[in-house]
C-alpha cells in the first residue's frame, strides 16, 4: 500500500514507460517486478515500489518510495544487472522510455474517518 505520509519517505521517484498496447505492459511488469523483488528491496533507504498500467494500454507507471534522493540514486550503483536490464528493456518493441520525475513530499492529507451509519 502506498503510504505518502510516511516520515522516511523523503522522496518519490515517478517513472513512465510509454506502451503500444497491453501486451508490452505485461512483458515489462514481468520484466521490472523481479528485479525490485531480488535486489531493489533490499537496497538501503528503498521503501516501495508501486506499479500501476493505464486502462488504455498505453503506459506503466511505477510509484517508488525512498527515503531520500541519494538512496535513490545509490541504488542504480548497486544494480548487479543494470546494463541487462536496460538492454532487456531495449529489446522489447513498442516501449518508450523510461520518463523519471522525482518529487519531495510538501504535504499529505489522510483519508477522513469513515462512522458506520447507526
Amino acid at each position: 500500500m502506498v503510504d505518502p505520509a510516511r516520515p522516511d519517505a523523503g522522496f518519490i521517484a515517478i517513472v513512465t514507460l510509454r506502451t503500444d498496447g497491453p501486451e508490452q505492459q505485461r512483458q515489462l511488469l514481468d520484466l521490472l517486478v523481479p528485479d525490485v523483488q531480488e535486489w531493489v528491496r533490499h537496497c538501503p533507504g528503498f521503501i516501495s515500489a508501486n506499479y500501476h498500467v493505464s486502462t488504455d494500454g498505453t503506459r506503466l507507471v511505477n510509484y517508488a518510495q525512498w527515503a531520500s534522493e541519494e538512496a535513490y540514486r545509490e541504488s542504480f550503483k548497486r544494480n548487479p544487472r543494470a546494463g541487462a536490464l536496460r538492454a532487456a528493456l531495449a529489446a522489447i518493441p513498442g516501449v518508450r522510455g523510461p520518463e523519471m520525475t522525482g518529487y519531495t513530499l510538501a504535504r499529505s492529507i489522510p483519508a477522513a474517518a469513515v462512522t458506520e451509519p447507526a
